[in-house]
């Protein structure tokens, strides 16, 4: 397709749902200068303990509402990035097959047991899931534009991953100080695993490419950014970090996945197509 005939199809589709996105002024620097978490989905939460954490507003992503102690935070805000995530039959983008959607039914049922909850998701899943917490917002074709593209009400650019996304929130609702929890991506070295799969983390090589790097640079300039890493072992990679002795004066602890989730939830998440490594005879 043509890039003006998709350009047009943006135009037509943010006309459209204008009153829709309009819902979300409600959110506009609700939170002005205050300070917030961001809790990714990274193997380090299995050394964090969660009660340390609720001193502040949290806004989630993933796989989080799985965790026990989940109650344990003051999570208010919730972002699905996966675009056509909530119907039926989707792409996988792990089997790159078109499947019956085992995850996104997963995660619905999680989000109508956390009614308290306010959730952000693609405006490419209206009629896949709606709701009086339910909240969208869509990138009309213009992505990575960090500076200017966290309007949730109008064009959020901000869509190319769970981590993006949740940063434009803060950054809409006003928050001047963000700290990240889980985001293993951002630090060095990195990890590549969940806090839901089983096992101890995998190390990246530490010249591998940095993640998000342009935008964490683009929002260090705006507001106060760092990431929590295990112990003094690892650092930020672009902005800064503390260990979390550093914000809890207490020693991290590890926990298997089997400690953190349920085996009902450990199992759906097995079941659902996506590579998890949800259990230690898997390869």
């Amino acid at each position: 397709m043509e890039l003006s005939t998709i350009n047009f199809i943006n135009k037509i589709f943010l006309k459209v749902f204008s009153k829709t996105l309009e819902k979300n002024k409600q959110f506009k620097d609700i939170h002005k200068g205050e300070s917030c978490y961001i809790f990714g989905n990274g193997a380090s939460l299995k050394y964090f303990d969660l009660k340390l954490f609720n001193d502040r507003i949290s806004i989630g992503c993933g796989a989080l509402l799985t965790l026990l102690d989940i109650k344990e935070i003051d999570l208010k805000y919730y972002y699905v990035s996966h675009p056509l995530f909530f119907y039926n039959f989707w792409k996988n983008p792990y089997s790159k097959k078109y499947e019956k959607n085992k995850v996104g039914s997963f995660y619905r049922k999680k989000i109508k047991k956390h009614t308290g909850i306010q959730y952000f998701t693609s405006l490419s899943n209206y009629f896949g899931i709606q709701g009086k917490n339910i909240n969208y917002v869509y990138h009309f074709g213009q992505v990575n534009k960090f500076k200017i593209g966290s309007q949730m009400d109008g064009v959020f650019s901000m869509m190319t991953g769970a981590l993006p996304g949740m940063i434009g929130m803060a950054l809409y609702m006003g928050f001047e100080n963000i700290t990240l929890v889980g985001c293993d991506y951002t630090s060095c070295p990195k990890k590549n695993s969940h806090f839901y799969e089983f096992g101890e983390k995998t190390q990246v090589n530490a010249d591998d490419d940095i993640y998000y790097g342009e935008m964490l640079n683009s929002v260090s300039e705006l507001v106060k950014i760092n990431t929590i890493v295990i112990d003094n072992k690892y650092k930020g990679e672009l902005i800064p970090s503390i260990s979390y002795f550093e914000i809890t004066n207490s020693l991290p602890i590890y926990k298997e996945n089997s400690e953190l989730v349920s085996p009902d939830d450990l199992l759906d998440l097995d079941s659902s197509n996506m590579s998890y490594k949800i259990y230690q005879c898997e390869n």
